[in-house]
């Protein structure tokens, strides 16, 4: 693979895939056995009976330090660990498919049913100034992929490289200047963290990494990218081009409007919403950077469309508390220590997931940032909110170690729990029913 963006290099990324056609790998989406086994038998009758979220087990293992999962608008399941990227269907009965992506953190899927897999871009640069001569860079990527779920043949339809892919260092002397490894700030120290896709199949990547000066015509390294796909002749390619940085997203001091050490972002567009997908271009982002008191880590951006263009505010209704309803908040001071994986609910409910790496807890919200659920019909007190947030360091069917990715489809709440080197699976119960 050969790419030139102002430098010269050369993809040195190793790929493995299987050979098997879509039938092989993965069945039929409708086959009754495999629905079956999905369906019954779920929670184990030895796990003790909880008010919240119940094991479906067995979990699923066979990861090398699971990073991320997301369940896509094709209903497979996507995985990212040490290896790279991984596809199951939802009973992981099928042989898995594999592409090796080292580095591989964060992965979703748009409506087009592409897959975007945050991780590493192993590259020979051979055009650096100063002497420095032909050197090996391992930088931030992004991949998007095509017919990972057994469709067609896999295509990778872009790669969207750091520091080339970002429209603020437009200039060969602007990509070059921080490929230089006696700096403190160079363009190795950036990471991809998170991708969020819009229901026009936009997307949004948070990124973040050491140099984030302000008034500087280059955009930090804190900061959420925007990219489209792009047009040529009037027609729709699968190449993507970055057309924003969020530099309303200050990089460097907390507020409900920050960007320092972005680990995630997730969007309001996910499936199953096939039919009725919202308008809406707001996005949630976590904090994750570890030498800062930040009070409120995970925030959401709202995104609105004003007269002088389009502007990225804050949620203010988040900060409204009402303690008689619920006990805890997605907007409350110190709730997050190390937020490291987002998910929102694509069905009526539009619950919010926050993995808390350093908790090892998952975190479940109303959409009105109250903790918890409604209180089912049977409760004895049906004036407050039932708290279904849960875990703790363990190994045990309701604990995680260091966990760092979410995902959420029909009614099934996933973790990749890194440390234990597997996916939990969860399904919403209560006594009361």
């Amino acid at each position: 693979m050969m790419k030139k963006i102002g430098l010269t290099f050369v993809a040195v990324v190793i790929i493995a895939l299987g050979t098997q056609g879509c039938s092989d790998i993965f069945g039929s989406k409708d086959n009754r056995t495999t629905d079956e086994i999905f369906e019954e038998g779920r929670i184990d009758p030895t796990l003790e009976r909880v008010d919240g979220y119940a094991a479906l087990t067995p979990f699923w293992g066979n990861f090398d330090n699971p990073t991320d999962v997301f369940v896509g608008f094709d209903g497979f399941v996507y995985v990212t660990d040490a290896v790279g990227l991984h596809a199951l269907d939802r009973a992981d009965l099928a042989p898995r498919r594999t592409i090796e992506l080292p580095g591989a953190v964060s992965v979703t899927q748009d409506r087009l049913l592409n897959v975007y897999v945050a991780a590493r871009y192993d590259t020979v640069i051979s055009e650096l100034p100063d002497e420095r001569g032909e050197q090996t860079w391992n930088l931030p990527a992004v991949y998007k992929i095509k017919n990972l779920n057994g469709a067609g043949e896999i295509t990778f339809q872009d790669t969207l490289i750091h520091p080339f892919d970002d429209n603020s260092r437009a200039t060969t002397a602007s990509e070059q200047f921080r490929l230089d490894r006696s700096r403190a700030d160079n363009d190795e120290l950036v990471e991809f963290t998170g991708v969020g896709v819009l229901r026009d199949n936009k997307i949004y990547v948070s990124r973040r990494g050491p140099r984030n000066i302000a008034g500087a015509l280059e955009a930090g390294d804190n900061t959420v990218l925007q990219y489209e796909p792009v047009v040529e002749d009037g027609v729709t390619t699968p190449k993507m081009r970055n057309i924003n940085q969020v530099r309303s997203l200050n990089p460097r001091t907390p507020s409900l409007l920050s960007a320092i050490g972005l680990s995630d972002i997730t969007t309001f567009i996910n499936p199953p919403q096939r039919d009725r997908f919202p308008d809406d271009r707001n996005f949630l982002i976590a904090q994750a950077d570890q030498e800062r008191t930040i009070p409120f880590r995970v925030l959401q951006v709202n995104v609105v469309e004003t007269p002088d263009g389009t502007a990225f505010q804050p949620n203010q209704d988040f900060l409204v508390r009402d303690t008689s309803r619920a006990d805890g908040f997605l907007y409350e001071e110190g709730k997050f220590i190390e937020p490291a994986g987002l998910a929102v609910a694509g069905d009526e409910t539009g619950y919010i997931f926050v993995i808390d790496k350093a908790r090892h807890k998952l975190f479940q919200f109303k959409p009105n940032g109250e903790e918890g659920i409604d209180p089912p019909p049977a409760a004895v007190d049906r004036s407050r909110n039932l708290t279904v947030s849960f875990g703790g360091l363990g190994n045990g069917p309701r604990q995680f170690n260091s966990p760092s990715g979410v995902a959420y489809f029909d009614e099934i709440v996933y973790v990749a729990d890194t440390g234990n080197n597997r996916i939990a699976r969860y399904r919403l119960t209560t006594d009361f029913e």
